[in-house]
């Protein structure tokens, strides 16, 4: 028979407090390869654990889990169970135990790196990031490897699938809209078209940051580069100077503002003989889209008709200029229902799409700006625009401008779901593990998604199916995980979520009495789980037997 795997080993005496001696028993059976109870002790019996107490289970694991292991002088949790594990789970475990952004910095490397691109990982990944990971994970692949994540992504990859990348993941906003408004001007001729889209519906944060991220980058003046093209002149220049000049502090985002007083002045402007650019441009460049909305009906409930079709009305003319005009509704037409427009827009190219237009107005949208852009697209043209980008456009380039305007776990399963397409290559694994490590906040929906992708399986039962072993019983609890109840909402809300003062459960505290030696183990009452068995020697006094091994009666048992 084979021999019976060890189950303890001599590190010292174990903790009074009962969280100490979980972590001693832990200690225990890392120093023993017992991947077993490692697997149940790091990732299986967790959310029991902290789900009562209102902690998410990477929280748990990073904050209580690996911080108390070393408090407690066992070691570092993380390089301990890299030397004692092998293979898919030791993998999983540097996932699940690493910071989330250097894992998917070693991912994303895995996913360029050798013959061919995994170009599911790096569309799940990339064209998902919120504004303050971009920094982050370029630090961390950075820190990592001898290039930057965008000379990576340039040398990998190509065509309009390169352009997503670069502007969705590799760019802050700042970057990516200075980046744009460079390529419009640049060469021969003017991409005016690109120009307004960005000044009318890129907020005073973002336009600063642009101008920022010009200077920088190609070491020129945003606002001059742009108002020196031939084609930017007249009236058109004047209110692309006015917009490009917007900053935070000179923008007054009072919500509780009087427009009396401007309603008068925008009908002294468009009334009577002539029209009055210079007034309407003063009227509306220092004010934020939501006040624009709200003059917009101030203006209405005082004339009793639209803003918007009496300035169009006013500068329709032979000698109107149509690229002031066109700046002037865009600015006039609420800012999601603007970028919708816009988007349609670039579909019904003269020749082919706007590939420009499409990116820069998909890039860089919070969730619930993409819930919005949707929305106001269905309404406006009775379409959805996930599906018209996938009758315009094709292949990777197709699926980048579907992730960066989808819900986040929508893209998340897809990206699970093609990555599982090709199960026996070790990129295809880490990518696995990328997509589930550090999900907690999403699960829930992400099963809910995979569903919908899977057309009725579930997550856990494809991860059924296609793993084995230990490796299929850790990816299936991260799968099966539900965060404790209004955590992850509180979350997505942006708060701030304190641990709710708990005590571990009482079958995280208790621990049995060695049994005697050469005694059964004490059996518990009928009906009853058995109670919980920590390691050790037998107590003092008790007969010395070099083959002693205490019964182990647990719980939580295998």
């Amino acid at each position: 028979p084979p021999p019976e795997r060890k189950m303890r080993a001599v590190f010292g005496p174990a903790p009074a407090d009962a969280f100490g001696r979980q972590l001693w028993e832990l200690a225990n059976a890392i120093a023993c390869e017992n991947t077993q109870e490692i697997l149940k002790r790091i990732v299986l019996n967790v959310p029991r654990f902290c789900n009562p107490r209102g902690i998410m289970r990477m929280d748990f694991i990073q904050n209580e889990l690996m911080q108390k292991y070393g408090e407690y002088g066992f070691g570092d949790l993380k390089s301990d169970v890299a030397d004692k594990t092998h293979g898919d789970l030791k993998d999983f475990m540097m996932a699940l135990l690493s910071d989330r952004l250097d894992f998917e910095s070693q991912a994303l490397e895995r996913a360029m790196a050798g013959f061919g691109t995994d170009e599911a990982t790096l569309v799940t990944i990339l064209c998902t990031l919120s504004e303050e990971d971009i920094i982050a994970l370029q630090m961390a692949y950075s820190s990592r490897y001898e290039r930057s994540m965008e000379q990576a992504v340039l040398s990998e990859t190509s065509g309009k699938f390169k352009r997503v990348l670069l502007l969705a993941g590799c760019d802050r906003v700042g970057d990516a809209y200075a980046k744009v408004i460079n390529s419009a001007v640049a060469g021969l001729g003017t991409d005016c078209k690109a120009v307004i889209r960005l000044l009318v519906t890129a907020t005073p944060e973002q336009l600063d940051a642009a101008r920022e991220a010009y200077s920088r980058l190609f070491k020129k003046d945003l606002i001059k580069a742009v108002t020196s093209e031939w084609a930017v002149s007249g009236d058109f220049k004047r209110i692309v100077k006015a917009l490009a000049k917007r900053h935070p502090a000179n923008v007054n985002d009072d919500t509780e503002m009087d427009y009396s007083a401007d309603v008068q002045a925008m009908r002294d402007a468009v009334e009577g003989m002539g029209t009055d650019e210079g007034a309407i441009i003063d009227l509306l460049a220092n004010k934020s889209h939501k006040q624009i909305e709200e003059f917009r009906e101030a203006y209405k409930i005082a004339t009793g008709e639209l803003l918007r079709e009496r300035i169009r009305n006013e500068t329709t003319g032979l000698f109107e200029s149509r690229l002031f005009r066109e700046t002037l509704m865009g600015l006039l037409t609420p800012r999601t229902e603007q970028i919708a427009i816009y988007l349609k827009e670039a579909f019904e190219g003269w020749v082919s799409n706007d590939d420009w237009g499409l990116i820069s107005m998909l890039v860089h949208r919070t969730e619930e700006e993409k819930v919005e852009i949707r929305t106001k697209y269905t309404e406006h043209y009775g379409a959805d625009l996930i599906q018209d980008i996938r009758s315009n456009c094709s292949g990777d380039y197709e699926d980048a401008l579907v992730a960066c305007i989808a819900p986040k776990a929508r893209t998340i399963a897809r990206g699970i779901r093609t990555v599982m397409s090709g199960w026996f290559t070790s990129t295809n694994k880490t990518g696995l593990m990328a997509l589930l490590t550090h999900k907690d906040d999403l699960m829930p929906t992400l099963r809910k998604e995979f569903e919908k992708e899977f057309k009725g399986k579930t997550l856990q039962g494809v991860i059924k199916k296609e793993c084995a072993g230990e490796f299929e019983a850790a990816l299936v609890s991260l799968a099966s995980y539900t965060p404790p109840t209004g955590v992850a909402e509180r979350i997505a809300a942006g708060d701030e979520v304190a641990p709710v003062a708990a005590p571990l459960p009482t079958s995280y505290q208790t621990i049995a009495p060695q049994p005697a030696y050469g005694a059964p183990p004490p059996q518990p009452a009928y009906g009853a789980p058995p109670p919980q068995q920590a390691y050790g020697a037998p107590p003092a006094g008790y007969p010395a037997d070099p083959n002693y091994r205490p019964q182990m009666q647990r719980q939580d048992s295998w």
